[in-house]
């Protein structure tokens, strides 16, 4: 085999710069996860809801004037 069919054998990516593609891989996931993604503090600034079962009305009963 001389040099020139030497350089036409496929070779495989050494596994370290695997590793970096595939760390970068993750991190770009975890980029877009939480640019777009549901927001994990979404609970914090929501306001109680308000049942319909509550009224809003008070009643206040005033005693009666003595003659």
């Amino acid at each position: 085999m001389n040099d020139d069919q030497d350089d036409e054998k496929f070779r495989l990516m050494p596994l370290g710069d695997m590793a970096i593609f595939a760390v970068g891989a993750v991190c770009l996931a975890v980029v877009l996860w939480l640019a777009f993604g549901p927001s994990p503090f979404a609970g914090l600034y929501e306001k109680p809801k308000q049942g319909a079962d509550q009224s809003q009305e008070i009643t206040v009963t005033l005693p009666a004037k003595p003659k």
